[in-house]
């Protein structure tokens, strides 16, 4: 009995004690837990802020390499559509009647900047960075900017590998960038001539 009215009187010591403990514990658990928290929320900030602008980069890479994708497919559009026109010219003048304008005039209105690629291109001088055979053919859209629509183009060009790529010079860009009808500065930015350096070794 004197030992259990002895804990009894201790007892509020030993509560003082354990709440103070608890207390402690508490205040050490959620200070660890808000600054581990604030740390990662400024390393997920600058991790999404770095994402963002990638795939900002990304993005316009990709409407790049779309819009050359496309482009044949409007030209093949628009070229039907001036055939469509002149044989619905040709068969007004068959049975004849009269049409609104003159043949050359409605030609001159379905012409667009895509069909006009064709003239007065300038010439490639192949001197600066050589020549080369079907039999030379790398698979130049392990270059970054180079869809399968680009290489086609080039390969048409006469431009087969990744030497000739890596020799062009200003003047040759130039010139290649009109022939393709490549966004200007393209070549340039995506820097064709380094990834072929690096890719014929």
């Amino acid at each position: 009995m004197d030992q259990l009215t002895e804990f009894v009187n201790q007892l509020p010591d030993y509560l003082g004690v354990f709440l103070l403990m608890l207390s402690t514990f508490l205040i050490g658990y959620f200070s660890a837990w808000y600054m581990q928290k604030s740390k990662y929320l400024k390393a997920l900030r600058k991790i999404n802020k770095t994402s963002e602008r990638t795939k900002r980069v990304r993005d316009e890479k990709d409407i790049d390499v779309i819009f050359t994708e496309i482009k044949p497919k409007i030209i093949e559009v628009v070229k039907e559509t001036q055939e469509e026109l002149q044989s619905e010219i040709e068969e007004a003048e068959e049975e004849e009647i009269p049409t609104a304008l003159p043949a050359e005039d409605i030609a001159e209105k379905a012409r667009t900047s895509y069909i006009t690629y064709t003239l007065n291109k300038p010439k490639l001088n192949f001197d600066n960075f050589g020549h080369a055979e079907v039999s030379d053919k790398q698979d130049l859209t392990q270059i970054n900017g180079i869809g399968p629509y680009i290489e086609q183009k080039l390969n048409e060009i006469g431009i087969y590998n990744y030497e000739q790529i890596s020799r062009f010079k200003d003047e040759d860009i130039r010139v290649l960038t009109e022939l393709i009808d490549f966004f200007p500065g393209r070549i340039e930015r995506d820097d064709w001539v380094g990834q072929a350096e690096s890719l014929k070794d």
